[in-house]
């Protein structure tokens, strides 16, 4: 069914009431009836319940966009309005110390993961191995001022145009640190306490491996069997024990274990690596020069070049094998 269209005399009245609504727009001064609100009272009679429960906070949410947001907002203008000693203040430590469950959270920690994933072998391995060295440097620098002390004692000063060591090691060693030693040859207090480590360390290791030895003559055999009971055989593995321990680290390196842990090194006159045949002549004539009086030894106190009997024999001098350096001593450098 076709709607009536409306006459002139119905639409006169419409069309008058849209001219008086738009003259009235027209005449309304906005910004006078903003500044006559009272928008405290309004505020206070809006229901915010009601207003909230016709609110879609979904429709809200998805109209948002947080990165437009994000855009402008100025993170340093933030950071300045925020008050941080005061929300310290209001932080209750205490309460928040109470509700944490602290045997829950030990309890869900793997601690087998934990370590391996940290991976602790090569961090303790890195302490230990840099806690011996500061402890080895402390030691080999306080065992050089004492070489220094018993070289005044000994008036070592005529020595004082005879070279300090081997030409190619020190030479070598220039361009190391300022006042450096390395190359040098090795002071009597140094090599004194280095073979008294020596005898240390091959007496423990003679020991360790004679109990081997007993253990294994037990398991195969039944029988116990001590050197101790066999006095000849136990002299003798003693005296062969010695010369493979010195003899064959002087060949292969030049140092014995007393020797690397005071810093020490022996090579031939000339600051070359020793030969084989060097190395078993020096082992063979040590015991000389310390059974005859230690007369063998003065030359390491007395000779410029610091070489006992047996270095004379085998052609080798020891020198310091680092960065040598002295303790901080003054006293030590009077009238240098």
């Amino acid at each position: 069914m076709t709607p009536r269209r409306a006459g002139p005399f119905e639409r006169l009245p419409q069309a008058i009431a849209e001219q008086v609504v738009n003259r009235i727009v027209e005449l309304i001064d906005v910004n006078e009836i903003v500044s006559r609100l009272d928008v405290d009272d309004i505020v206070r009679r809006i229901d915010v319940n009601a207003l909230m429960e016709r609110v879609d906070v979904n429709a809200v949410v998805d109209r948002v966009d947080p990165d437009a947001i994000v855009d402008r907002v100025d993170p340093n203008r933030l950071m300045q309005r925020v008050d941080i000693e005061a929300i310290v203040d209001r932080i209750d430590v205490n309460a928040i110390a109470e509700k944490i469950d602290v045997e829950a959270i030990v309890s869900r920690i793997d601690v087998d993961e934990l370590v391996r994933r940290a991976d602790l072998g090569p961090i303790i391995a890195q302490s230990t191995s840099g806690m011996m060295g500061e402890f080895l440097g402390l030691l080999r620098r306080q065992v050089v001022s004492l070489d220094k002390i018993l070289d005044r004692a000994t008036a070592r000063r005529r020595f004082r145009d005879e070279p300090a060591g081997p030409a190619d090691l020190i030479e070598a060693a220039s361009t190391n640190a300022v006042g450096s030693l390395e190359g040098h040859y090795a002071g009597g207090v140094t090599r004194l306490l280095a073979f008294l480590a020596d005898i240390g360390a091959a007496w423990g290791i003679f020991l360790v491996l004679a109990a081997g030895t007993q253990s294994a003559i037990k398991l195969f055999s039944g029988k116990d069997y001590t050197l101790v009971s066999h006095r000849a055989v136990g002299l003798a593995a003693i005296v062969i024990w010695g010369f493979l321990y010195f003899s064959v680290q002087w060949a292969l390196s030049g140092r014995t274990i007393g020797m690397a842990i005071l810093g020490a090194r022996v090579t031939t006159t000339d600051g070359k690596s020793i030969s084989n045949r060097s190395a078993v002549i020096r082992t063979v004539t040590l015991p000389i020069s310390i059974v005859v009086f230690f007369l063998g030894l003065l030359g390491i106190v007395l000779r410029a070049n610091r070489q006992g009997f047996h270095d004379r024999c085998a052609g080798t001098v020891v020198i310091y094998f680092w960065e040598a350096r002295g303790s901080s001593l003054p006293w030590l450098h009077r009238d240098d």
